[in-house]
């Protein structure tokens, strides 16, 4: 068989290819995208056979080249075999061999030629239709698998070809389309772990605010369905009926997209006549069950659910804020109206007081525990600096009045039905008291409401305002009544708590404890020998009230509620009075300066081996003094709570030190005050009594206050009782010198000549 005219076919195809049809098909490909302003479409087209691209990295340089590119480039490369006549190797003599380089020619361009037509076909694909491209787009998005860096891709590129359609208002892609977002959406809801929030793939929520931002600005008259799943939040909610929580990612994006919108009254009341159907249809409250023995087995579920109908009213009542700051009446007005059921029920709005004031609370009140502050989770239009920040908690609590106005615009259906009648108060005390600082907020947002003409008119509320007048403007002072009477009532007869009790003793035994330890290097361990004529100085515990809710629970917690009084007897009694004892037993007091000081402590002290020198509030210049010189190692610096004493210094032989005596208190006094023992070794003792009950009313006469009905601030008695007795000898020399102030009157510098010295025990005697 003869191959003839080979060579002149297949160069001329390929000169073909090469010269004339891929310059032009080039310049097509450079435009690949334009028509839909597109990023990614070029992406796809260059990840497709035989477009798609192999990468290489040769000595630290990248280099790519398309599967076409390099067919071309071998297939002219086939050539050389043509130009270079050889002889067959090795002796072969047969007709493969001798035709063998025109047979590669032709192999090379017949798969050239095939991939030229099948790139023909895939350049024509992306600059043809739209409706063509976009079912080969999710042909291959579908085909493709989910851990393939590729596929987001596709997914751009057609929420790309989404945005195309709605600007230009191409119809022919909207059911492709619909079809498309309604099985990737289902998808990813049904194959989600239940046990946890949904988050979508950030590609999906950038499609849907995209979108409500396109359609803001456009006249979409021929995509309603595509508008409506964007601006109701259909596809981010789900169209089906998994058992999904939302998540704060989910939330966050539909807050943005609220945010564009609403001022558009047509997308607000979609979103809201599809949101009033997923809290009614899939916010559900879960019913109890119970086992044989009564005991409820899904309380998890039903906590769960509860938490997450609270997040989605509060979500909700953060719009219609929104909307009252941007002056939407009318679009308010058709929330408060809308129903899809007879007798109308308002899933969405409240049904009491109660519902009202708990929320009205919850945004009033700052500083409840939550992770996003309120103004930051649901920001408003120009709302986003620091003077305006609570602006925000501000327009949702004057919604929810304007929902308190509402209230008496209801018809009832049910005899049950109550819409005006008092809320159910709180019965943790702290919160009734928050409840208490929210009423007179809520008669400013009341006024407010009152006062806007406009508001009314436009919700027909003036009739309803002006038959209500009276009951409307007492409500808030009745119900602060109400929160006060309760208030007296809990914190009246709430028992006190023992935690708090254990810990006021345990704070008490610690700081006193620590009080007389720092004093224990100036006491001797020895008695001293009883006599009349000893001084003796008392140290004692004391008595007071303090408010009742520091020591009881679920009521205003009060900072070192266990460790305040302890803290000031320990600084007013055991730090004043131990170093102020030396101050009363002194025998002589000299005056003499920081120069010298050192000479005069040694003319005092002498050749006394017994003597010992104690410093009281030592500053940091005579410390240093002290520290340098050969009296440091027989000081003993003590503190004095007494801001008087300052640089005082006392000279005294080892066995006139004080002894201490920790008596032990009175069983009268142990019965009266109620007192329990603490601490053994320094005879502590301490009682929390509350003087409000009927056995201890003859304590709280003893306080001669008045404390009139209504009087929220209950006291309790505190008692911390010690004795400590500092006993000093008759016979003692102590010598104090104090150290001379230009800022302080001190009389005369005494004359270094004038000290005397020290006497021991033997010269006394």
């Amino acid at each position: 068989m003869i191959l003839e005219n080979i060579i002149e076919i297949c160069v001329a195809i390929d000169i073909a290819i090469l010269g004339i049809a891929y310059p032009i098909i080039v310049d097509k490909i450079s435009n690949i995208g334009d028509k839909y302003s597109s990023e990614y479409l070029s992406v796809l087209f260059n990840n497709d056979f035989p477009q798609k691209t192999f990468s290489r990295s040769i000595k630290g340089r990248d280099f790519e080249i398309s599967i076409f590119k390099l067919t071309l480039f071998l297939t002219i490369l086939t050539f050389f075999f043509l130009i270079f006549n050889e002889q067959p190797p090795f002796g072969f003599d047969n007709w493969f061999v001798n035709n063998s380089a025109k047979i590669i020619v032709l192999i090379f361009t017949t798969f050239l030629t095939i991939f030229f037509f099948m790139w023909l076909d895939k350049v024509v694909l992306y600059n043809g239709k739209s409706t063509s491209l976009l079912k080969y787009i999710i042909l291959k998005y579908n085909s493709t698998k989910d851990n393939d860096e590729i596929k987001p891709y596709y997914l751009k590129a057609i929420n790309e070809l989404t945005f195309y359609a709605v600007e230009k208002q191409d119809e022919h892609l909207q059911k492709t389309l619909l079809e498309f977002y309604y099985q990737v959406f289902k998808n990813i809801r049904k194959n989600h772990d239940k046990s946890k929030p949904l988050i979508y793939p950030v590609d999906l929520y950038f499609l849907v605010n995209r979108l409500n931002s396109e359609l803001i600005s456009s006249h979409n008259k021929k995509l309603q369905a595509i508008e409506h799943r964007a601006v109701s939040a259909v596809w981010l909610l789900g169209e089906d009926f998994e058992d999904i929580t939302i998540s704060e990612d989910t939330y966050n994006w539909i807050w943005q997209n609220l945010y564009i919108i609403c001022d558009n009254d047509k997308f607000i009341k979609m979103y809201w006549a599809n949101v009033n159907q997923y809290f009614d249809f899939r916010l559900k409250y879960i019913t109890p069950e119970y086992d044989k023995n009564h005991t409820l087995i899904n309380d998890e579920a039903i906590k769960a659910k509860e938490i997450e109908r609270n997040n989605f009213l509060e979500f909700h009542f953060a719009l219609g804020g929104l909307l009252l700051y941007r002056n939407q009446y009318e679009t308010i007005k058709y929330i408060f109206q809308f129903t899809q059921s007879q007798p109308p029920k308002y899933v969405l709005l409240p049904e009491s007081m109660t519902m009202i004031f708990n929320w009205f609370e919850n945004f009033r009140n700052e500083f409840k525990s939550r992770k996003t502050p309120i103004d930051i989770k649901y920001y408003f239009p120009e709302l986003d600096n620091l003077g305006t920040r609570r602006q925000v908690n501000y327009w949702i609590c004057y919604y929810l009045t304007l929902l308190f106005v509402r209230q008496y615009s209801l018809n009832k259906y049910y005899t049950f039905h109550d819409f005006i009648s008092q809320p159910n108060l709180p019965e943790d005390v702290l919160e009734l008291n928050n409840w208490l600082d929210s009423v007179s907020f809520f008669k400013e947002c009341l006024k407010d409401v009152l006062s806007n003409k406009e508001l009314l008119q436009k919700l027909n509320f003036e009739k309803i305002v002006t038959d209500n007048k009276d009951q409307i403007e007492k409500f808030a002072d009745e119900l602060k009544k109400s929160i006060e009477t309760k208030i007296g009532q809990k914190k009246l007869y709430a028992p006190l708590s023992k935690d708090k009790i254990k810990d006021f003793e345990l704070a008490t035994n610690k700081i006193l404890s620590k009080a007389f330890e720092d004093y224990k290097s100036i006491f001797n361990k020895e008695n001293i020998p009883e006599s009349n004529d000893n001084l003796k100085l008392y140290i004692k515990g004391e008595i007071t009230l303090m408010s009742k809710s520091a020591f009881t629970d679920d009521d205003i917690t009060y900072f070192d509620y266990d460790s305040i009084f302890a803290n000031y007897i320990a600084e007013n009694n055991i730090n004043k009075y131990i170093p102020n004892s030396f101050l009363t037993a002194r025998t002589k007091r000299y005056l003499l300066n920081i120069e010298n000081i050192l000479i005069g402590i040694e003319k005092i002290i002498g050749k006394n081996k017994n003597a010992i020198l104690i410093g009281v509030n030592l500053s940091f210049e005579m410390g240093t003094i002290i520290s340098k010189s050969k009296y440091f190692s027989i000081l003993t610096k003590i503190s004095s709570s007494d801001f008087r004493i300052q640089d005082v210094f006392y000279i005294l032989n080892k066995k006139d030190l004080p002894f201490i005596e920790y008596k032990e208190s009175k069983e009268k006094e142990i019965n009266d005050l109620q007192l329990q023992k603490i601490n053994s070794e320094y005879n502590i003792y301490t009682s929390v009594i509350d003087i409000n009950t009927t056995e201890n009313m003859a304590i709280k006469d003893n306080w001669k206050f008045d404390n009139k009905e209504g009087n929220l601030d209950l006291k309790v008695q505190i008692a911390i009782a010690f004795l400590a007795i500092i006993h000093w000898r008759k016979e003692r020399d102590i010598i104090q010198i104090s150290i001379a102030s230009q800022f302080k009157e001190q009389g005369i510098q005494t004359d270094i000549n004038e000290l005397d010295i020290l006497r021991n025990e033997d010269d006394r005697k």
